[in-house]
């Protein structure tokens, strides 16, 4: 049943889950949150098989759920083609939001060798946007009695699928919120992209890119691809402020 359970929701939740009685309730908890989702996803839905896409989603949900698990985050939900994950529950490490830019970086990475599998097989590379944010959520299970889901909810979530949604609006693969900018800023290559007016909040937000990162040695590591920057383009529920 554990093994079951590591697939559906990650180790740390297994565990979680294991220890008791299931009850509907949560924890406020200070947590890292990520969405990514698949630029143009609709667009290549319609001009391919269902199985294809399914095909597609598979072989990079492999790829992108391993590096979220090496890095000690936990996989939430699948949003059709977007990804949920956090880090900081249900159990958090002093070294959470670190690890969540490394994940992100390592996506970067991986998304560019797999970019060159697809060319070479003759399909249509694709591009991705990720965003994160720093904040308070609740924690634990979320439904009814007959139908449940370990998640994570709150403002923190809410902003996060923002700053992912900014991605388009900027250009860009990758965004910080500010506050988890300023946490990381010591271990990563940080530069402001700029403020965006997002549904749901009455304050344009300040969003930073990634660029890399400093080696054990300070030295700067830039980590740029094919992929990685783009033309900016609109963006649902999202304004660029002047």
């Amino acid at each position: 049943m554990k093994n079951v359970l590591n697939k559906f929701h990650g180790s740390t939740v297994a565990e979680d889950l294991m220890k008791g009685d299931l009850q509907l309730g949560g924890t406020k908890k200070l947590v890292t949150v990520f969405f990514s989702d698949i630029r143009d996803f609709t667009k290549f839905s319609e001009g391919h098989t269902p199985e294809e896409v399914v095909e597609m989603l598979n072989e990079y949900f492999q790829i992108m759920v391993a590096i979220i698990n090496k890095n000690n985050g936990v996989v939430d939900k699948f949003i059709g083609d977007a990804i949920m994950a956090v880090w900081g529950a249900p159990t958090p490490q002093d070294d959470d939001s670190k690890n969540a830019v490394k994940a992100c970086i390592e996506m970067r990475q991986a998304l560019e060798q797999l970019n060159e599998t697809r060319i070479g097989r003759g399909q249509v590379p694709i591009k991705i946007g990720c965003g994160l944010h720093r904040g308070f959520a609740i924690s634990g299970t979320i439904g009814s009695d007959e139908r449940m889901e370990y998640t994570v909810i709150g403002d923190a979530v809410n902003q996060a699928a923002r700053i992912e949604a900014s991605t388009k609006a900027f250009g860009t693969d990758l965004l910080l919120s500010d506050s988890l900018s300023e946490e990381v800023k010591e271990y990563f290559i940080i530069e402001e992209a700029g403020k965006a007016e997002v549904k749901g909040k009455s304050e344009p937000l300040t969003m930073f890119k990634v660029r890399g990162y400093y080696d054990d040695s300070g030295n700067e590591v830039r980590v740029r691809t094919a992929y990685s920057d783009f033309e900016a383009g609109d963006a649902d529920k999202v304004k660029v402020a002047s």
